[in-house]
């Protein structure tokens, strides 16, 4: 059961209470998906970004009805670790998606222009969102040892990767040139600097 709490934890507080915050303050979801008429590129790695979530989500709650095998069943102190570490990603992830305010958006607009955050968490990291994420897909498989699982949280790191290398760094470099160059030469991608 600890699974499903943290998966829809992660869903209610980082997308849906997220969103609704977003629309409180500005009018608006903050969902930038991309068009149809978009390259590949962009479409791709977002639509199985939200995939992976949905068979994952999907996964865990037929696992509960016993309708999916697990690899085995995972141990108490597996379960509390898991649990600690899904935690952890969600509050990096919502503490990232506050610190960033404003310019806080699923997707990005290339008609859009936003402001570069650097401070916070933003100064020892450039995406301490996604990074928020990769801590919450470790705790959710250790939490619920399936290999689809795992499978979905590869295919969602993959994702973040081609959206961050394809699609953010290079709106950021157009939006932002020198400052984001210089930014990206003072702190790491995604681990945060210490």
């Amino acid at each position: 059961m600890i699974s499903l709490v943290v998966i829809s934890a992660f869903i209610l507080l980082a997308v849906i209470v997220r969103s609704f915050v977003q629309y409180k303050r500005n009018g608006d979801f903050g969902i930038r998906a991309a068009s149809l008429s978009a390259p590949m590129i962009e479409i791709l790695p977002g639509t199985l970004f939200v995939i992976t979530f949905c068979l994952a989500f999907g996964v865990i709650v037929m696992g509960y009805l016993g309708k999916v095998p697990l690899l085995f069943i995972a141990s108490l102190p597996f379960q509390v670790l898991g649990l600690a570490v899904g935690t952890c990603g969600i509050l990096v992830t919502i503490l990232s998606q506050i610190q960033m305010g404003d310019s806080w958006r699923i997707g990005v607009d290339q008609k859009e222009t936003t402001t570069l955050i650097t401070h916070g968490i933003y100064a020892r990291s450039r995406n301490p969102i996604y990074f928020g994420i990769l801590l919450f897909w470790v705790g959710l498989c250790l939490t619920f040892p399936h290999l689809l699982l795992w499978a979905c949280a590869l295919i969602c790191w993959i994702c973040i990767e081609l959206i961050v290398r394809k699609i953010e760094e290079p709106y950021l470099i157009k939006v932002h040139g020198d400052t984001f160059d210089k930014y990206v030469s003072e702190t790491n991608r995604y681990i945060p600097k210490i």
